[in-house]
């Protein structure tokens, strides 16, 4: 490191440390540094604790959840709680809680939330790897892993100005993040990290890891792969980089890929449910998880999503009503249906698709909801292969279609894989957009990010949007088919 570097980097930790985030950074040393082999560690901690009277509260709160606590016995003391959960589980309790509550609030949320919901993910997979190594120290690794990316978590709470540039920067594929990092700041976050670990006092193990992520390690290796791994799935669990990262870890564990995968797919839920239980629903709900997992604590997550509204689906289906069939726009007709049906009816993604001037194929054309991103890039088809059954089906019969487990056999037999994996969905609502007696497009929404089930009311929700488009036909087909 350079010594412009190091300058921009010390002027960063002292605002961080002393500015923005000195209680967590007092906290932060004080946890992490009192050791479990001490015979006063218990109540070390529980001092640590008891200083912060909201902390107190917090974590007397989590320990008697049905998630920490199974016997039922009510915990009244920070020491009593010490002493039945154990001194790990509690301090990996105090740290996610004084992290969680000096960042969520952070200046760049989205950012934020995204590297919160990766650093919690990668925590609980590293800790399941540590386990399955039989290495010891579990809750060490749990709190390396959580604050390996303590400098991007700090930057994106309080970045400000040069925040807004770094996110502007980051849009550029053609360079790395480090080098964009670089460019807008003079440092990179891994710097950043490192500077804020040495400055409080963080473990030798997270030191190491950040000053060697090729480290031999077997810890540094959990740390660095479960970063790897809590990234990667965002691009689906059936990704290339996923399969080969669950490869490293079968091997570092000496656990067969078809077990590892099943253990990282546990370790993904419980990262949701426990993220959820911290306070941080909004974080838990960006938690990938994969298709075939379903959260026995959905209600944990319940306020994380929209609730259905009837008031506002009503307040919707008159708007498009009332539409002037001679001065409406297509678009906005379609995206005050989405609105409906993402915030009226309470799904997590709606968009609708557009069939291609040769009918060929369908492509997103708007979509709204938690998994936008996703589905903007990946919901495009052609229609002559199997994976495009259900679109088939829908659109040549003119009929809405419902997917979930109580479908009939006919409509699961046209559900394969490989369209699950795409869309990240194995439940949910798809109606056809019909014009002058043809299909142009169709409807699609699902719950897929929250688990919940697909409203039954959504049918006649759409059924009456597609009515109301039918009714306005507000532009030639022509120039709808053009502008996609």
């Amino acid at each position: 490191m350079n010594n412009e570097t190091k300058l921009g980097v010390d002027t960063w930790i002292k605002r961080i440390t002393e500015s923005e985030m000195p209680i967590f950074g007092r906290t932060v040393q004080e946890v992490v540094s009192v050791s479990e082999d001490d015979v006063s560690s218990a109540l070390q901690l529980g001092q640590v604790v008891l200083k912060d009277a909201a902390m107190t509260a917090r974590v007397l709160k989590l320990a008697n959840s049905a998630h920490y606590n199974a016997t039922g016995q009510k915990f009244s003391t920070i020491s009593r709680a010490i002493m039945m959960l154990g001194f790990d589980t509690v301090r990996s309790m105090c740290l996610t809680v004084s992290l969680i509550d000096s960042l969520v609030h952070g200046i760049h949320r989205e950012q934020l939330i995204k590297q919160m919901a990766r650093s919690l993910h990668a925590a609980a997979q590293a800790q399941e790897i540590a386990k399955q190594q039989s290495e010891g120290k579990h809750e060490e690794v749990f709190i390396a892993t959580l604050l390996l990316h303590i400098g991007d978590l700090a930057f994106w709470c309080f970045g400000d100005k040069k925040g807004d540039e770094l996110n502007e920067a980051l849009k550029n594929t053609k360079i790395s993040p480090a080098q964009a990092q670089k460019d807008v700041l003079g440092f990179t976050m891994n710097e950043l990290s490192q500077g804020l670990a040495q400055t409080w006092g963080l473990s030798d193990l997270l030191k190491q890891t950040l000053e060697k992520a090729d480290s031999t390690d077997p810890r540094s290796q959990a740390i660095v792969l479960s970063h790897r791994l809590a990234e990667s799935v965002e691009d689906g669990w059936d990704s290339k980089e996923v399969k080969k990262v669950t490869a490293l870890i079968s091997s570092l564990t000496n656990t067969s890929p078809k077990k590892t995968t099943e253990q990282l797919h546990n370790a993904a839920k419980k990262a949701a449910e426990t993220t959820a239980f911290y306070g941080a629903k909004a974080v838990a709900q960006v938690i990938p998880l994969p298709v075939d997992v379903q959260l026995e604590d959905d209600h944990a997550l319940a306020d994380a999503f929209v609730q259905p509204d009837p008031l506002l689906q009503l307040q919707i289906l008159q708007e498009l009503m009332s539409v002037d069939k001679d001065h409406g726009d297509f678009n906005m007709l379609v995206e005050m249906t989405l609105e409906g049906i993402n915030r009226g009816v309470g799904m997590d993604n709606a968009l609708f698709a557009l069939l291609t001037p040769n009918h060929k194929e369908i492509k997103v054309k708007q979509v709204i909801g938690d998994n936008n991103e996703w589905l903007r890039k990946n919901f495009q088809f052609s229609l002559n292969e199997p994976v495009s059954r259900i679109w088939m089906q829908s659109l040549k019969e003119q009929v809405p279609i419902r997917v979930d487990s109580n479908a009939s056999t006919e409509v699961k037999r046209l559900i394969t894989q490989s369209l699950t994996q795409k869309i990240k969905a194995k439940s949910f609502y798809i109606a056809p957009v019909i014009i002058k007696n043809k299909p142009i497009g169709l409807f699609y929404a699902d719950r897929s990010t929250s688990h919940r089930v697909v409203f039954k009311n959504l049918c006649h929700f759409i059924k009456i949007n597609a009515q109301a488009l039918r009714s306005n036909q507000l532009c030639p087909i022509h120039l709808i088919l053009i502008k996609s």
